[in-house]
């Protein structure tokens, strides 16, 4: 124990000892046992208040295998080989490890402890944590000894964790570092039209590269170079950006493209040159059509709820002083293109639509198949051609209403709690020649009669929908249920105005069509369905796995490296309404095989020591289990000793 907390030790324990004989004289009988009984508890008070300084106390055990733990790295970075020869690190390490019986696999959130004669072939963690595995070892050992290749993430943590627990851990570094080089990072647009040139980004990492620059190039999958750029080799343990031009054309559906590295001699580890990405080629895309004439917040988050209903691409504009924005990369859009788009889509979203809106937009609204409508503006309009009129808005804050009014999408989005929804504001009063049946309803201030939230209905084999007030992206700023009803509402009123019309459900896709190696494929349910189920097979036919979800459920399924094909089918009502089958990968890549700093400037071998020597071992008290046992006694003879005596 330091000499402060010695010094706080000797104060506290005469303060409390003087306090309890007070306290005792003051408040207790003078009967027989009072001096035992105030002994007592003066003594369980002195051990708690020790408990609280935590000196480190002798846990020196006799000589025996349960003194020292082995750790053994198990990350995938352990795969790489030892040098030139065919050995690989895990190899070694598992050999030098495998001596004693009991081995801690570390690299992940939590530690697997193996026999030697169990050890895996091959290491599976894909993270290089050792932290967790010394807080586990650190339980029933007084020394730590971690084999690993070095390339340890949390090193100051783990040893932070041993020196705090007070267990000795050495770490043993094998294999030697050697050039490496690889590509940390790849992105490519998802889809593209016949005859698009898509911008495919990639960062090169290098550590040690003795050339000055590398060739980064893309090939389709009959190996065929599609595009190709020299970049320079990045100096030290950094990174250097490559932007390639890719022309894209053939066969529409999914294309698989790989961006490697060409060169003589790269690195030893070759798992971390080539990246794998699919493009969604498309002759003529049919997706939906925003446009936002107000821009706000709501664009941004309707985007992303239409974004899950259609598996063409949802083209979205602002209109910004007279000219249009696309919302995907905020460069100039062609007012005859976005004409034409909105034209063929398969449903039309104008928000911000008022009685102030440009003529063209005025004649899209009056001409499209399908059409939903967020108004704004002081004044009233109609929409030509629909036999709808807008009112102007009142004021106030209008919240929605308990009561669930009957529509075909109430079972879309009842259940959810509106107690927390953020009030909707300008609300309008909305009328129509024909039927029309609301989504939802609005109060003002929670009192008075109900407007519609959002009115929608039919008009000559045509579909409607217009919202009556605005600042709905506020249910969306708010995680949880909130928003959870924004992103049901929407999607539920997109996909009834778009049923019957030419377009996949996206929502059956899975989050990436390519993963890395031990990373999970993933499909989320869509609020407007009730199930899904999912088949992985192999590309040969075999089915690999299958699994199904309820609404708003996840499925996630993790494969072993290689190419696969899922098919999806979408339920509502004990009916399969929609599926989907494409393409999924799993490729050989890693970020544990990217070149990285090992934990030593040596690099052959290492040895890192925290706390004391096994010899020397110590432990915090309050980390020991006997302590607290030793207080309860103490408490517990002094209850007994007071019954005794006749105290209370």
């Amino acid at each position: 124990m330091t000499l402060l907390k010695s010094a706080l030790f000797i104060l506290g324990t005469g303060s409390i000892i003087y306090f309890v004989r007070w306290w005792y004289r003051a408040h207790e009988e003078p009967v027989r046992g009072r001096v035992w009984a105030a002994g007592l508890r003066s003594a369980a008070i002195c051990f708690a208040y020790l408990i609280l300084l935590n000196p480190t106390v002798s846990t020196r055990q006799p000589t025996g295998e349960r003194e020292q733990a082995v750790l053994l790295d198990a990350s995938l970075s352990m795969s790489g080989r030892l040098g030139p020869g065919p050995t690989s690190v895990w190899q070694a390490a598992a050999e030098s490890a495998g001596r004693v019986d009991g081995v801690w696999l570390f690299g992940g959130e939590v530690p697997a402890h193996s026999s030697k004669d169990s050890l895996p072939p091959e290491p599976f963690f894909t993270e290089s944590r050792l932290a967790p595995a010394v807080r586990t070892a650190a339980t029933s050992a007084v020394s730590l000894v971690a084999y690993t290749d070095g390339r340890i993430s949390d090193i100051s943590t783990s040893l932070e964790e041993a020196r705090r627990r007070g267990v000795g851990l050495q770490i043993v570094v094998l294999g030697t570092e050697y050039p490496g080089i690889g590509i940390s990072e790849l992105s490519a647009p998802t889809w593209a039209e016949l005859g698009d040139t898509v911008v495919v980004r990639a960062e090169i990492v290098a550590r040690m590269a003795e050339r000055e620059s590398v060739t980064v190039e893309i090939v389709d999958e009959a190996e065929r170079v599609q595009a190709a750029l020299s970049v320079r080799v990045p100096a030290g343990t950094r990174f250097s950006p490559a932007h390639l031009a890719l022309p894209v054309s053939g066969a529409v559906g999914m294309r698989r493209y790989s961006a490697r590295l060409r060169g003589e001699e790269l690195d030893l580890e070759g798992r971390d040159n080539a990246r794998t990405f699919y493009i969604d080629l498309q002759a003529r895309p049919l997706g939906p059509v925003l446009v936002s004439l107000t821009p706000d917040w709501e664009a941004s988050f309707l985007l992303s709820s239409l974004e899950r209903l259609s598996e063409a691409p949802v083209h979205a504009y602002v209109w910004l002083a007279d000219s249009l924005v696309d919302m995907s990369d905020y460069t100039p859009a062609s007012q005859t293109q976005v004409i034409r788009r909105a034209r063929e889509a398969p449903l039309l979203v104008l928000q911000g639509y008022g009685a102030g809106s440009p003529a063209w937009v005025q004649s899209l609204a009056q001409s499209a198949r399908r059409l939903l409508v967020l108004p704004a503006g002081a004044q009233p309009f109609e929409l030509p051609g629909w036999g709808v009129r807008i009112g102007p808005p009142a004021s106030g804050e209008w919240y929605v209403a308990g009561e669930l009014p009957s529509s075909p999408l109430a079972l879309d989005v009842g259940g959810y709690p509106i107690d927390a929804l953020a009030p909707v504001l300008r609300v309008r009063r909305i009328s129509v020649d024909g039927a029309a049946w609301p989504v939802l309803n609005l109060q003002l201030l929670r009192r008075g009669g109900p407007l519609p939230a959002l009115l929608a209905g039919r008009s000559d084999g045509r579909r409607w929908a217009v919202a009556s007030g605005e600042g709905y992206w506020r249910w969306a700023f708010r995680p949880g249920p909130s928003r959870q009803l924004y992103r049901a509402l929407w999607t539920a009123v997109a996909g009834w105005l778009m049923e019957g019309e030419r377009v996949a459900d996206s929502s059956l896709k899975p989050l990436e069509t390519v993963v890395s190696r031990g990373e999970s494929i993933e499909w989320l349910t869509a609020p407007s369905l009730d199930s899904m189920s999912v088949e992985v097979r192999e590309t040969e036919g075999a089915v690999v796995w299958s699994g199904s979800a309820l609404e708003e459920d996840s499925l996630e399924v993790a494969l072993p490296p290689g190419r696969y094909v899922y098919r999806a089918q979408a339920w509502r009502g004990g009916a399969a309404v929609s599926s989907a089958q494409g393409p999924v990968e799993v490729e050989e890549f890693s970020r544990e095989f990217l070149p990285g700093a090992s934990v030593t400037a040596d690099s052959t071998a290492a040895t890192f020591v925290a706390g004391e020597s096994a010899e020397a071992h110590g432990r915090g008290l309050a980390t020991l289990g006997w302590p607290y046992l030793l207080l309860m006694a103490l408490f517990s003879a002094e209850w007994v000793v007071r019954r005794l005596s006749g105290l209370r």
